[in-house]
């Protein structure tokens, strides 16, 4: 081990944005159980203000209805994947350089997996909250373009879709400090595609076998991508969640990259890498995606518990709303 701290281990990601299973697990179930409190105790405040029958009937459904820690989960997921069409989206209409699009989607991807470790979809739904992280990931990622020309393509396709709602500028950028403030203002986000292109050309010294390793890394691209939903970015570091990636498309690829590790590493660290490396590769190859009629159901259940105190089409929050004043939020996108 160096005595000084590698450069990443002094990264905000890496100080704070790490976890062990068990910690993270925690985590999410304490999050869920106090976000399933506040969504009952919102109906009691809303059966003050509402019809009492009607309160009652709802509360009886919402309780019947409570989305589990899994659940929420699976959720979040669904909308995590929708991340990747909605870069073929900007792609198609030139809003993103190629250049930009890996670390666009990853750093979205990032971005909404850490909100949700401080927050709950009892309280903000996945949609909207998805679109916020990728709009600010363009922002953080260099790639920046008017909120105008980021909802036009949306707008384009729930039109095409027949969709009875549409995405407008505010349904982003109303949250765009709550999602900030979430990620505790820390937006630098670490991935594993610069790593990856390092390991590359340190191999090229190894390995004679040119094409099949060129192959192989053009390959490890799917993996990367692949892990970007699961939680390995909260339990590895970038380098170690690359290299599981590449022995996975070596192995596809039919190519020996022990040599390589063999002569970069002792055979102490290379013990305890190897454990790394199966745990990454496990973790992306046993990922499964969440599929549509899972999240319709969950999507249902979800409207009928969620926290009317948050929720802009509740009885609750048109009444606070109409006591406080709303005052909308200013975002420094709407400047010329």
């Amino acid at each position: 081990m160096a005595d000084r701290p590698q450069l990443f281990e002094q990264t905000s990601q890496y100080q704070h944005w790490r976890f062990t299973r068990e910690s993270l697990s925690k985590l999410r179930t304490e999050n869920n159980r106090l976000g399933v409190d506040r969504v009952l105790h919102g109906l009691r405040q809303e059966a003050k203000v509402d019809d009492q029958e009607t309160s009652d009937t709802r509360i009886a459904e919402a309780t019947k209805n409570l989305l589990t820690p899994e659940e929420e989960l699976k959720l979040i997921d669904f909308y995590l994947q929708r991340i990747k069409i909605y870069v073929t989206i900007y792609r198609a209409s030139k809003l993103l350089k190629p250049d930009a699009l890996d670390n666009v989607k990853a750093t979205a991807i990032n971005f909404m997996k850490r909100f949700y470790l401080h927050n709950v979809v009892f309280d903000y739904p996945p949609k909207n909250i998805m679109l916020t992280c990728f709009y600010l990931a363009t922002k953080v990622e260099n790639a920046f373009m008017k909120i105008e020309d980021f909802i036009r393509p949306l707008a384009d396709a729930e039109a095409k879709r027949g969709s009875k709602t549409q995405t407008k500028s505010d349904d982003v950028l109303g949250l765009e400090f709550i999602v900030i403030q979430s990620l505790q203002f820390e937006l630098a986000v670490h991935h594993p595609y610069r790593a990856v292109y390092g390991f590359y050309l340190d191999m090229q010294t190894f390995i004679d076998e040119k094409d099949a390793l060129r192959e192989t890394y053009d390959r490890t691209a799917h993996y990367i991508d692949k892990s970007l939903y699961t939680d390995l970015v909260f339990h590895y570091q970038p380098s170690q969640i690359a290299l599981g990636a590449f022995k996975l498309a070596a192995k596809e690829k039919d190519l020996d990259i022990d040599l390589y590790l063999t002569q970069r590493f002792d055979a102490r660290s290379l013990e305890l890498l190897y454990r790394v490396l199966d745990e990454i590769q496990d973790g992306i190859t046993t990922f499964a995606a969440t599929s549509n009629d899972e999240a319709k159901e969950i999507d249902r259940k979800l409207i009928l518990c969620r926290n009317p105190e948050k929720n802009p089409n509740s009885t609750l929050y048109k009444k606070t709303v109409a006591v406080q004043g709303d005052v909308p939020y200013v975002s420094d996108s709407d400047s010329d």
